[in-house]
């Protein structure tokens, strides 16, 4: 199978394992098939805003111009700072994107990864964003009415609770063990106090399942820019990670790469 065109995150579908598609000019490919084959990944040289298709040399904010990273209202410093959000008091475009992607139900969420650690996510997100991150298990702690809440949250959490990922460690499956359940009740003691009712209690813990056969012993993360083609046997895909018996790569970080994939029989 060899396909070409703009990349973008891999789609997902939450079954066990997970079902992985390459988004390649917004087609999906179903991939999950090809574990244990060798890929030939060939970046093409041109890069292009996933928002307004410009041509550019570099890519900002996971697949745009810098236009785009510098005005699209969803760049914003609240994208990673939620508690921040201004977007209702801002112009026309933010407060359009205030009322279409913050005003709306927002989940505050434990996961682990390669431990455990608090996000946020608007409420159609879950459980894509666990298998973005590469959890293996995720429980919702929270529901709140707009993100500036479920950010207020999260910050309170997080003074006890990581909100981080170490991708080396959450790729090759070294995972703490957690009583998730309890971590729930010990994290909703520290929400203001003016946000408690917000707690959710009775949510399951969902687990997630990988395609992974194998992870190499040493992870070397590949950089496109700097060796634009490489060939490597799939050994299984995480997160938003090809892993490969020699290395691994990141697909998300390449979102406006055009590249070319050729899936060649064992």
């Amino acid at each position: 199978m060899n396909i070409t065109g703009q990349l973008r995150k891999m789609n997902v579908e939450a079954h066990k394992p997970i079902q992985y598609f390459l988004n390649l000019d917004n087609k999906s490919y179903p991939i999950n098939s090809q574990v244990g084959k060798p890929v030939k990944i060939k970046w093409l040289g041109t890069i292009t805003c996933i928002e307004c298709g410009r041509k550019t040399k570099k890519s900002y904010q996971q697949g745009h111009c810098f236009v785009c990273a510098r005005d699209l209202p969803g760049n914003a410093l609240c994208s990673v700072r939620p508690e921040l959000c201004v977007h209702e008091t801002g112009n026309e475009a933010d407060r359009e994107f205030w009322r279409t992607h913050c005003k709306i139900d927002h989940y505050v969420y434990l996961s682990l990864t390669s431990g455990v650690k608090v996000g946020i996510t608007r409420h159609y997100n879950i459980p894509e964003r666990w298998i973005d991150q590469g959890a293996v298990k995720g429980v919702i702690i929270a529901k709140v009415p707009e993100r500036l809440l479920s950010g207020q949250i999260e910050v309170a959490v997080a003074k006890h609770f990581s909100d981080k990922t170490n991708w080396r460690k959450m790729l090759k499956g070294e995972v703490e063990e957690a009583d998730l359940l309890a971590l729930r009740e010990e994290a909703q003691e520290l929400f203001p106090e003016s946000l408690k009712n917000y707690a959710v209690r009775d949510g399951e813990i969902q687990s997630l399942v990988y395609p992974v056969d194998s992870v190499p012993e040493k992870i070397s993360s590949h950089n496109l820019d700097k060796v634009p083609e490489f060939t490597d046997r799939l050994t299984g895909i995480k997160g938003q990670y090809l892993i490969f018996e020699t290395r691994v790569i990141n697909l998300r970080k390449y979102s406006g790469y055009h590249v070319e994939f050729d899936f060649q029989e064992a």
